[in-house]
């Protein structure tokens, strides 16, 4: 999942949000370093990926990608999951995506103190080019991906993998309707909720 499906997993309480975005960040065990909300973010994070790392809907997907677009699969099909989940907003959220993004922006802008610096700059970007608004548009996914593959040295690889995906996106559709839900339980747990309030 990307960045928009993390938000809106974590969506209820500000530090699961500002967690959910610190998860891309920090590596290996949490050491207590942060609050015992923000750590519960960063898990969660860490569930939802590990959820979608082992579906076996998106494994199928994933095994469908050959040569160097597999190595590059996983990466595009968390940005194109993103898409999906904008084309498909109103089944699986109550509040207008308008409305969602700028609270997350808030949240974002109210913690960004607390973000590391790359975590910081990307918090940045995602406000300054409106990225949660914009992962329906396909051009904003294909460039994404672009940026993507070009710091991994791969742009070749990555384009053709976006072109795949594209040729399979109902296929990706498919199983995207199938998880979501399981991962919005999964996020609705009391493991991650209990004990916090939206603030």
């Amino acid at each position: 999942m990307n960045h928009l499906a993390h938000f809106h997993l974590a969506a209820g309480c500000e530090h699961l949000v500002v967690g959910a975005l610190l998860g891309d960040y920090l590596k290996g065990p949490l050491r207590g370093t942060l609050s015992p909300a923000l750590e519960r973010g960063v898990r969660l994070h860490r569930r939802i990926d590990a959820l979608t790392d082992t579906d076996h809907g998106l494994r199928a997907l994933r095994a469908g990608f050959a040569g160097p677009e597999r190595r590059l699969a996983g990466i595009a099909l968390d940005v194109f999951l993103d898409y999906l989940l904008t084309r498909h907003w109103r089944r699986f959220a109550t509040t207008p995506l308008p409305v969602f993004a700028a609270e997350v922006c808030a949240t974002l802008d109210r913690h960004r103190d607390c973000l590391p610096p790359p975590a910081r700059r990307q918090a940045g970007r995602i406000v300054e080019h409106a990225l949660l608004l914009r992962y329906g548009e396909a051009a904003i996914i294909d460039g994404t991906l672009e940026h993507l593959g070009t710091r991994l040295g791969r742009s070749e690889a990555m384009r053709s993998t976006v072109a795949r995906a594209w040729e399979r996106i109902d296929e990706i559709e498919a199983v995207f309707l199938a998880l979501y839900p399981r991962l919005q339980a999964v996020a609705a747990a009391a493991e991650f909720r209990g004990g916090f309030s939206a603030g």
